[in-house]
C-alpha cells in the first residue's frame, strides 16, 4: 500500500513539473509569433524562400525552432531523471528499516551459562533458548544433570532399579562426547549399598569430565549417611559443592584450590572438618552450615577469602571465633535452649548482620557492634536477652527488629537509615534520629490483658507527618485501608495491626498487588482526595478487568486479578474536619 501511494505521489509531481515547462514554452512560442506579426506590420520584407540543393524550399526559423525544441526535450528528460533520482533517494532512506542490534546474543558465554543455571523449567529452556540461534548451540553444549529418586517413587513400592537403569542410560547416551560438565546434581530419597556403589559411579564420571557445580543431596533416615569419597575432595575444577545428609571418611584430604562455595547440611561434621576445608580451599568465600552436628568450636583466623558465613541451628555448637578481615555478611541461628558465645569482632568490614535466638546480652551486643563501622544491614530476631539497644551508624541502611519480647527501648541515630521493621507487642522507638528513612513496617500484637499502645503509635507516626507525602497502609482482621495523607492521623483500634509507611508510590502499588495476591482482603479502604492519581490508578485496575485475565498466561503463579469473584465499590464523602477526603472502599468476593 506504502509503495502504491508512493508511486502516485512521484507522477503527480512529474505532471506538474513537464505541465510547467509547457507553459514557459508555449509563452515563449507566442511570444516569438507576436514579435514576428509586429514585424511584418511595420515593413518588413517577407522572409526569402531558400532552396536547398535537391531544390526543397526550407525556412531557417522553422529548422532553428526545431533544433530548440530537440534541446528543450533532451534538458527536460535529464531534469526529470535527476528529479526522480533524487525523489527515489528520499524514498529509499524512508523505506530503510533499521534493523534492531541483537545484544542478547552478544552476551559472552559464561553469563549465558549462568543464566540457563538457574532455569529449572523446560518450557522456560525452550523459550529463552528462541531468542537466538547462538542460544541454542549453547545450550545444546550446556550440560547439566539432575537426577531425583523421589520422580520414580509411586504407591505401588521401592523403584530403585528403575532409577538406576534411568540414570545409567542418561548418562552412557550424553557422557561420550563431553569433555566438561556445568553442573551435576543427585538426589537420593534412601542409601543402600547397591545405590551407594553406582552413586559413587555416577560422580566420579562427572569429576573425570571437569564439572564445576556438584549437589549431593540424601535424606537422613535412621541416621544413614553418603560416605563421600575422597575423590571428590581433591576435584581441581569443582567450585561449588553442596552437600546433604553426608559423612567424611576419617582420612579424608581436602585440596580444592578452586572451591569458592561450601554449603553442608543435615551432615555429622568432625571439629577437623571444617579447619581441613579452610585449609584446602584457599579461595573458598561462602561458607553455609545448616543442621549439622559434631562441630563444637568454629573457629577461623587464617588469611582467607570468606566473605558470607551462615550458621543455621548446628546442635552442638558453643563457640564461634571469627578473625576475618573480608567477612561482610554473617547470619547466626540458634535455639534458646542453646547456649553459644560469638566473638566476630575483629571481622571490621561486616556489613550484614543477622542474629536469630541469640543469647547476647545488651552489653555484648553494644561491644559488638560498636566496631562495626560499614554495617548497611541489622536484623534481630527473638533475641531474648535484649532490653535497651543504641544503634549509631552513619552507614545504616535496614534495620530489623523481631518478637524481641523483652525489648523495651530502642535508640536509634542512623541519618541514612531507608527501611525499619518492628514486629512486637509495644512501640520502643522513644528517641530516633532517621532523616533519610523511605519505608517503616510495623507489626503490633496485643495478648489477653494487654492492648496495642495506641499513645506511643500515635506518637511515632507524627514524626512522619512532617517529612514529605508518605502513604500509611493498615492491615487489620482481613481489612486494608491505606491513608494518602497523614495530616490528621487517623482512628486506629487497639486490636492487632499491621501498618507500613511508604514514601515511594511505585513501591505503594506494589505492595498493594502482593498484599491482595496474599492475603485476599474482605475489603480496600483509599482514603484520600477525589483527584488522586493513585485512586484512578486502583479503580482502573479493579473496575476494568477482563473476566479471564491474560496478564499471567506464561506464568504458574497467578496475581490477584485471576482471583476475584466479584468486586462492590462505595465511595463516603469526606466530614467537616476532613471535606477534602474522601473513603473509596473496594468490597471482595473471592473465587474459592
Amino acid at each position: 500500500m506504502f509503495m502504491k501511494t508512493r508511486w502516485l505521489i512521484i507522477d503527480r509531481q512529474l505532471k506538474r513539473s513537464i505541465s510547467k515547462k509547457l507553459l514557459k514554452i508555449n509563452r515563449k512560442k507566442k511570444k516569438t509569433e507576436h514579435s514576428s506579426s509586429l514585424g511584418n506590420q511595420v515593413g518588413h520584407s517577407k522572409k526569402p524562400n531558400i532552396q536547398n540543393k535537391k531544390g526543397v524550399p526550407s525556412y531557417t526559423p522553422f529548422t532553428t525552432n526545431r533544433k530548440s525544441k530537440r534541446k528543450l526535450s533532451s534538458i527536460f528528460k535529464k531534469v526529470i531523471s535527476s528529479r526522480k533520482k533524487r525523489k527515489m533517494e528520499k524514498f529509499d532512506k524512508v523505506d530503510e528499516v533499521i534493523e534492531p542490534i541483537d545484544r542478547i546474543s552478544e552476551l559472552p558465554e559464561p553469563i549465558i551459562h549462568h543464566i540457563l543455571s538457574l532455569l529449572h523449567c523446560p518450557r522456560d529452556v525452550a523459550r529463552i533458548t528462541a531468542l537466538s540461534k547462538k542460544w541454542r548451540s549453547i545450550w545444546a553444549s550446556f550440560f547439566f544433570f539432575n537426577f531425583d529418586q523421589k520422580r520414580f517413587k509411586t504407591s505401588g513400592g521401592d523403584h530403585t532399579e528403575k532409577f538406576i537403569t534411568f540414570v545409567d542410560n542418561s548418562l552412557a547416551s550424553k557422557l561420550d562426547p563431553i569433555v566438561r560438565i556445568h553442573k551435576f546434581k543427585i538426589s537420593l530419597s534412601q542409601i543402600n549399598p547397591k545405590l551407594k556403589l553406582y552413586t559413587n559411579k555416577w560422580v566420579y564420571s562427572a569429576i573425570k569430565r571437569n564439572v564445576k557445580e556438584l549437589e549431593i543431596h540424601v535424606e537422613e533416615k535412621k541416621r544413614k549417611h553418603y560416605m563421600l569419597p575422597n575423590f571428590i575432595l581433591t576435584s581441581s575444577t569443582l567450585t561449588s559443592l553442596r552437600l546433604s545428609g553426608c559423612k567424611f571418611d576419617n582420612e579424608f584430604i581436602i585440596n580444592l584450590h578452586n572451591l569458592k562455595e561450601l554449603s553442608i547440611k543435615n551432615s555429622h561434621v568432625d571439629k577437623n572438618v571444617i579447619p581441613s576445608f579452610i585449609h584446602g580451599c584457599p579461595l573458598v568465600e561462602d561458607l553455609r552450615l545448616v543442621h549439622c552436628t559434631g562441630i563444637g568450636h568454629l573457629e577461623i583466623s587464617t588469611p582467607v577469602k570468606l566473605t558470607r558465613v551462615e550458621l543455621h541451628e548446628c546442635h552442638g555448637l558453643v563457640l564461634i571465633n571469627l578473625e576475618v578481615p573480608s567477612l561482610t555478611s554473617f547470619l547466626y541461628i540458634g535455639k534458646k535452649s542453646w547456649f553459644c558465645e560469638i566473638n566476630i569482632g575483629d571481622c571490621e568490614n561486616l556489613k550484614c548482620l543477622t542474629l536469630k535466638d541469640s543469647n547476647l546480652t545488651d552489653e555484648e551486643f553494644q561491644q559488638m557492634i560498636i566496631k562495626f563501622h560499614n554495617l548497611e544491614k541489622i536484623a534481630l530476631r527473638e533475641c531474648d536477652y535484649l532490653e535497651r539497644v543504641t544503634i549509631l551508624s552513619m552507614k545504616l541502611k535496614e534495620l530489623s527488629v523481631i518478637r524481641c519480647k523483652n525489648v523495651e527501648e530502642v535508640i536509634l541515630d542512623a541519618p541514612n537509615l531507608s527501611v525499619l521493621e518492628y514486629f512486637g507487642e509495644r512501640m520502643p522507638f522513644s528517641c530516633m534520629s532517621v532523616g533519610g528513612l523511605c519505608e517503616a513496617k510495623l507489626n503490633l500484637q496485643n495478648k489477653k490483658d494487654k492492648f496495642v499502645p495506641l499513645k506511643e503509635l500515635l506518637i511515632f507516626l507524627m514524626k512522619f507527618k512532617r517529612k514529605g507525602d508518605w502513604k500509611m497502609v493498615v492491615s487489620s482482621n482481613k481489612n486494608v485501608t491505606i491513608h494518602e495523607e497523614l495530616k490528621n492521623v487517623p482512628y486506629l483500634s487497639s486490636h492487632d495491626l499491621k501498618i507500613e509507611l511508604i514514601k515511594s508510590p511505585v513501591k505503594v502499588k506494589g505492595y498493594i498487588g502482593n498484599l491482595l495476591r496474599m492475603s485476599r482482603p474482605k475489603t480496600l479502604s483509599l482514603v484520600s482526595s477525589s483527584s488522586s492519581e493513585f485512586l484512578k490508578f486502583v479503580k482502573e485496575k479493579i473496575m476494568s478487568r477482563e473476566k479471564n485475565p491474560k496478564c499471567c498466561t506464561y506464568y504458574s503463579k497467578k496475581c490477584w486479578l485471576h482471583f476475584i469473584k466479584d468486586v462492590k465499590m462505595v465511595v463516603f464523602e469526606g466530614d467537616e474536619t476532613s471535606q477534602e477526603l474522601q473513603q473509596t472502599t473496594f468490597q471482595f468476593t473471592w473465587k474459592s
